[in-house]
């Protein structure tokens, strides 16, 4: 009976510890997502320039999440292959085709992030509060 108890009491604990280390695994991958800063490797196609700007669009990465981009295209045209390091920056919102309001992480090229930080920081939702100026909807 007491080595039952103790292979319950080594169970019980280790399945605890598990549960904190992956609870903290989870929280740390949860805010890698949502850091500003954080600088990562996205691929994917443009499926959508952002106002008349040669510079910003929307990109659905390969894993299907649709982010907003700050790069220097030269000629943008919808269905560009990119595959580049970009530095998180903030949260672009906009209007759906349907109507809908969605919001994208922006993404700054890393290579140009000095020269088009202005143009990310026009961008972001919390960069217009109470700037007076409109949003770019799309």
């Amino acid at each position: 009976m007491k080595t039952f108890r103790r292979i319950l009491s080594l169970c019980v604990a280790v399945v605890t510890l598990s549960s904190c280390f992956t609870t903290l695994a989870l929280t740390g991958v949860v805010l890698s997502n949502i850091v500003p800063g954080e600088k990562v490797t996205l691929s994917g196609h443009t499926c959508g320039q952002i106002a008349d700007s040669n510079q910003c669009a929307l990109l659905k990465t390969d894993g299907g999440e649709t982010v907003c981009i700050v790069y220097e295209f030269g000629t943008y045209h919808d269905g560009k292959r990119i595959k580049d390091r970009f530095v998180r920056a903030g949260l672009y919102r906009y209007i759906s085709d349907g109507g809908a309001e969605l919001y994208a992480p922006i993404f700054i090229r890393k290579k140009d992030y000095k020269r088009l930080w202005p143009l990310a920081a026009e961008l972001d939702v919390n960069g217009q509060a109470g700037s007076g100026k409109g949003e770019v909807f799309i």
